[in-house]
């Protein structure tokens, strides 16, 4: 299952994520992106939401920072055999650096081109295969790797129509590994003493081609979100799947449509949410309003939840609507921030209709859409229904910054209304049913339709 994967919960629309700097040094190094102004004042960056604190002690450390920062820059100026030709690029490497230090996949810098292009994806339209793709931590043995993980397919786009599922993860890309780790390190588990070995020497060799022939997450994710009409031969590794799939694919651009709403029978209505933003929040709440329909399947299999743009739109403000108006408010999550302090998520009272409500969930179930079914589930009585979700407990902030560049930073985790930490292991399903994807006919939906009549 998908909870196999450890994730930490970048999401999304987190295609362009970057890789964290931990084994292949200089490879890596050589993809870093181009960039903004020189001389940067890193004391500028926005806050993240730790509060107040010690202003003086942190005024000290970035005024530091800054100050070494600048001060290795007038060296390079100086001393640099080489003309710099551009000396943006210095400014977005550093800041770039700076965040990959972290280790957090979901904290990152974008550049102008990036920033544009997740927007885009937020606003739902994704180019390449066409899915919402993490950077996921996972251990494996002694060694821990960084790996490109499906969270959601996009219906109908490439990834959907070639089988790939929520929690594949994609090995290679045209037969060319996508590099995980630093495969020096396996030369560990040969426990071979003598450097001089035959047999240390060969898997050195063999170590060394799989780095230099690899691809590094960086540029892997430009491949999978590369423009229209680019082939591309994909190896896919499945939980539960003892060999590795083959699938094969040509990029598009597919644009979602994040809701649906019909009657079923039964005086039954079926809402599906794909995914949470603004013109989500119009469709679902004209939909609400016209609906006659007694009892609710909300179906939220696939939607990844999404980084927080502001409190009252974007992903964040679309998952409120939609509580709003199938609860009666109060406290519907906790947000633990900096410091282990703890903020409540919580809505005003209101006039919501009252449903009989069935919440469907799999795999790409994620982030918000997880804080979205908990909340139904402990705030309206609902039943979760499908298989386990991702387990993206992770609140993450889009920043605007200096001429249109931007970044991604974690600044918080998410809990369900009564305390329950989702991280890695997702939420578990009332009733356990496995099938497709958000569709109004399926093995999911009609179990759903039978645990509302027995409701």
């Amino acid at each position: 299952m998908i909870r196999s994967i450890k994730s930490t919960l970048f999401i999304a629309p987190v295609l362009l994520a970057v890789w964290a700097s931990f084994a292949c040094g200089q490879l890596l190094r050589r993809t870093t992106a181009p960039a903004v102004e020189t001389r940067v004042r890193l004391s500028s960056l926005p806050d993240s939401g730790a509060g107040m604190g010690d202003i003086a002690g942190v005024t000290q450390q970035s005024d530091d920072t800054a100050h070494t920062f600048n001060e290795v820059l007038d060296y390079v100026r100086k001393e640099y055999v080489d003309r710099v030709e551009d000396e943006k690029k210095l400014g977005f490497g550093a800041v770039k650096t700076m965040l990959l230090s972290l280790d957090d996949p979901k904290t990152r810098f974008l550049d102008p081109d990036q920033r544009k292009q997740l927007l885009s994806q937020l606003n739902g339209e994704f180019p390449g295969i066409g899915a919402v793709i993490a950077v996921v931590k996972q251990k494996k043995g002694p060694i821990d790797e960084r790996r490109l993980a499906v969270v959601a397919p996009v219906p109908g786009g490439p990834a959907d129509k070639a089988g790939l599922k929520p929690g594949d993860v994609v090995t290679e890309i045209d037969g060319h590994w996508i590099i995980a780790y630093d495969p020096r390190l396996d030369l560990d588990q040969l426990h071979v003493a003598n450097s001089d070995d035959p047999e240390y020497r060969k898997a050195f060799k063999v170590a060394v081609k799989k780095l230099t022939d690899g691809v590094t997450l960086p540029k892997a994710l430009e491949q999978l979100t590369a423009k229209d009409g680019k082939a591309l031969a994909l190896t896919i590794e499945r939980p539960g799947e003892a060999a590795p799939i083959k699938a094969t694919l040509t990029t598009a651009t597919t644009k979602l449509e994040p809701v649906e709403y019909k009657a079923l029978n039964g005086g039954v209505g079926y809402l599906r949410v794909t995914q949470f933003n603004d013109h989500a929040t119009e469709a679902f709440t004209a939909a609400l309003a016209n609906a006659k329909e007694k009892s609710l399947i909300v179906d939220l299999r696939n939607n990844a939840g999404g980084p927080v743009t502001g409190k009252d739109n974007g992903a964040y403000g679309s998952a409120l609507a939609l509580l709003s108006k199938l609860s009666s408010g109060g406290q519907i999550g906790t947000l633990v921030r900096p410091g282990n302090k703890q903020e409540p998520i919580s809505l005003p009272g209101g006039s919501a209709k009252s449903y009989k409500i069935s919440v469907l969930v799999n795999g790409g179930t994620a982030n918000l859409a997880e804080l979205v079914a908990s909340s139904l589930k402990e705030k309206a009585g609902a039943k979760i229904v499908g298989s386990n979700t991702f387990g993206d407990s992770v609140y993450q902030k889009l920043v605007e910054l200096q001429k249109g560049s931007g970044m991604t930073i974690t600044a918080g985790k998410i809990l369900t209304a009564h305390g329950v930490d989702f991280t890695s292991k997702g939420l578990q399903p009332d009733v356990a049913v496995t099938g497709g994807g958000p569709q109004s006919s399926d093995a999911v939906v009609e179990r759903a339709l039978s645990v509302l009549e027995k409701a």
